[in-house]
């Protein structure tokens, strides 16, 4: 019988399956790890978009993004959008972005990243402090697209170059520069102040709910001295490398001063040991009204803080006990301000164990001298006359003020539109305003300085004859205008254009009024344009020989003013850095809006009716109405300049009339009305 003798294999035979197995491994390890940078973790596909960890003591942990549990941070990793980073009890780390910034995180600290961006040179940064305390140091921002900002449940805080602390979730210190800080209600933001160098922002719940409802609440205060002496501070202070922008007597290595007979003296520190006790004045003690150097003309006043109850037994000004008030609030009343000039007043708080120490010193200025009465330059009266014949039904009134003059008061209204130091004023009568009538009439003039006093009146008389009025042809009433008006309502400026600069958007390049808050000027320079600036700001983007040049509007970068009249100034340079020309356009946010309510729910006929004991009133009101009522009853949850409102009324039987009224700055300023018909 034949036999065949089996083929014999080669060597590749007995690698091949080996080989395809190798390959599918690789696939679906590859397709995964595709899976993953692109699905789950495309966030780190950008190099550039990460944050350096450095833990410069204690521990940290961290959740990284599609992880539901905190793990052990080690030293020196990226972290990335999305991701946390929390700080133990004895945890202090460094962050560095990657635009460079710096943010430290205090212990017991909590962030999460939540906007890691950058496309070409446009950076866009958003941290959310969820507890805690942070350091940020914020070089100067030069590009209008790029965004710093940091936020908590109560405030967004955002800036262009500035060092400052945080202390969650409502207090913020400004070292250097300056920021924009946020007031928010339910997530949206319903305040913003500027918080400059040397000044503290300190704001909670009932704070915010005060600002909601249009009261005027003091939230910016001088930076505690305590402040500067915590040790959290001095440490930033040192890892800064420099000196603070305050006193070198702030800044004293491993010193604390402390209270000993009356006096103060000076002792070592063990930063370890006292960082708690520090705490415990520093921050969780202070003054919120009034603020450090406040001046008054009143001869006693009443002072009123915050401290934390769990630390903090007792609350003494000058040696008197201050009332608790409970929720962590104290006030002392009928403190006597004995000399003209600088009253200091001692703040000292007593811990758990019956230990007084001294906060700070809040020094109090009282002013009891009247400021210079005001000098009327326009018009005057003739020799001998006591009042101005005028031909005109309109009228400029000029004068000068002394340098100390916080606000000027014609006939009991306060200029909008005067500068606290400012020495001149500009008031205007107009027959349509209502504040300029047939006849004599008069005008009293006073200046008021910083503590209330005001000065002697200047006083100018008007007389108008009523033929100027018919020869006119103007309606000498009209109730839609206010005296506020007639000091706030000048023409915008006409845009203009020289030297081959043209602006060409928005609204094709001429001033108009808006209630939009963003914009994008746009427009064209002439051949051999080397740079261009906005107001100053040279444009980073436009390129030399470049056509066109295009600059960033927004209120949320602070380059453009919610309420008032912004002028954008743009100039073009050549090669030698001389301007060959300029343009000009006046974008003004509504600075004289006073729009009145207009209900449309439930109905906009003005009637309705309904089976219901109860409904909801609601409808529209201009951006810069600061409070509403119905039938003089306020609106508690109205937030000024959602330009909306809403209010649930219960009904009688029959007809119910409600009146839905506005405020502006204390004036009324229009008013809407409904009747709601009940049938049973």
């Amino acid at each position: 019988m034949y036999y065949k003798r089996p083929a014999r294999k080669s060597v590749t035979s007995y690698f091949l399956p080996f080989l395809v197995i190798g390959l599918i491994f690789s696939g679906v390890v590859f397709g995964w790890r595709s899976l993953d940078n692109v699905f789950i973790d495309n966030k780190k596909s950008t190099f550039n978009e990460k944050v350096f960890l450095s833990i410069e003591s204690g521990s940290a942990k961290a959740m990284t993004v599609g992880k539901s549990e905190w793990q052990n941070a080690p030293d020196k990793i990226y972290l990335y959008r999305g991701e946390k980073l929390k700080t133990g009890s004895d945890g202090r780390v460094t962050l560095t972005l990657f635009d460079q910034s710096i943010m430290r995180l205090n212990t017991e600290s909590e962030v999460e990243f939540s906007t890691l961006k950058k496309k070409n040179d446009t950076y866009n940064i958003d941290v959310e402090v969820k507890k805690g305390g942070s350091w940020s140091k914020v070089e100067r921002i030069t590009n209008p697209d790029s965004t710093f900002s940091l936020t908590t449940d109560l405030l967004t805080i955002d800036t262009r170059g500035a060092v400052f602390a945080l202390t969650h979730p409502g207090t913020v210190y400004v070292v250097e520069g300056n920021i924009q800080v946020g007031i928010k209600y339910d997530d949206d933001v319903i305040k913003t102040y500027t918080v400059g160098v040397g000044q503290q922002l300190v704001a909670d719940k009932n704070a915010i709910s005060s600002i909601k409802r249009g009261d005027d609440v003091d939230v910016i205060f001088a930076l505690s001295d305590t402040f500067k002496k915590t040790n959290w501070y001095r440490w930033n202070i040192k890892k800064d490398g420099a000196i603070s922008a305050f006193e070198e007597s702030d800044f004293k290595d491993d010193v604390e001063v402390t209270e000993a007979d009356g006096e103060e003296t000076e002792t070592a520190v063990n930063e370890e040991d006292t960082e708690d006790e520090i705490a415990n004045i520093g921050r969780l003690v202070y003054v919120t009204k009034p603020a450090s150097n406040f001046e008054t003309n009143k001869s006693s006043l009443t002072v009123e803080g915050k401290f934390d109850e769990e630390k903090i037994k007792a609350v003494y000004v000058d040696g008197k006990k201050a009332s608790d008030l409970g929720d962590g609030k104290w006030k002392i009343t009928s403190l006597k301000l004995t000399v003209e000039g600088d009253n200091d007043f001692k703040i000292e708080a007593e811990d758990l164990d019956g230990i007084r120490k001294k906060i700070e010193t809040l020094t109090i200025i009282y002013d009891k001298t009247v400021p210079d009465a005001p000098v009327i330059d326009e018009p005057v009266a003739d020799e001998g006359e006591t009042s101005v014949s005028i031909e005109d039904i309109e009228q400029i009134i000029k004068g000068t003020v002394s340098k100390d003059t916080q606000a000027v008061i014609v006939n009991d209204y306060r200029l909008g539109k005067y500068v606290p130091g400012s020495e001149e004023f500009t008031y205007f009568a107009k027959t349509e305003y209502g504040n300029l009538e047939t006849g004599e009439n008069e005008y009293k003039i006073y200046a008021e300085d910083k503590a209330g006093n005001q000065s002697e009146p200047a006083i100018l008389i008007l007389d108008l004859d009523q033929k100027v009025i018919d020869e006119a042809g103007v309606e000498t009433e009209n109730e839609s205008t206010t005296e506020e008006s007639a000091d706030d309502s000048e023409s915008l400026p006409a845009a203009s254009s020289s030297g081959g600069v043209k602006i060409t958007a928005p609204n094709g390049g001429e001033s108009f009024t808006t209630s939009e808050t963003e914009f994008e000027i746009e427009g064209t320079v002439p051949e051999g344009t080397a740079s261009v600036s906005v107001n100053n700001y040279k444009l980073s983007l436009f390129k030399s020989g470049d056509a066109g040049f295009k600059y960033r509007a927004f209120v949320s970068i602070g380059n453009l003013k919610i309420g008032e009249k912004n002028a954008y100034k743009v100039k073009a340079f050549d090669a030698d850095d001389k301007m060959i020309g300029e343009g000009s356009i006046t974008i003004d946010v509504e600075s004289g809006s006073s729009a009145a309510p207009v209900i449309t729910i439930p109905s906009d006929s003005g009637s309705y009716t309904t089976s219901l004991d109860t409904i909801v009133i609601g409808g529209t009101v201009g951006k810069w109405v600061t409070r509403m009522y119905v039938n003089d009853k306020e609106i508690k949850d109205y937030i000024p300049g959602s330009e909306k409102f809403r209010s649930s009324v219960t009904l009688s039987a029959g007809d119910n009339r409600f009146v839905v009224s506005a405020e502006k700055a204390g004036e009324q300023v229009g008013k809407a009305e409904i009747t709601v018909k009940f049938q049973q």
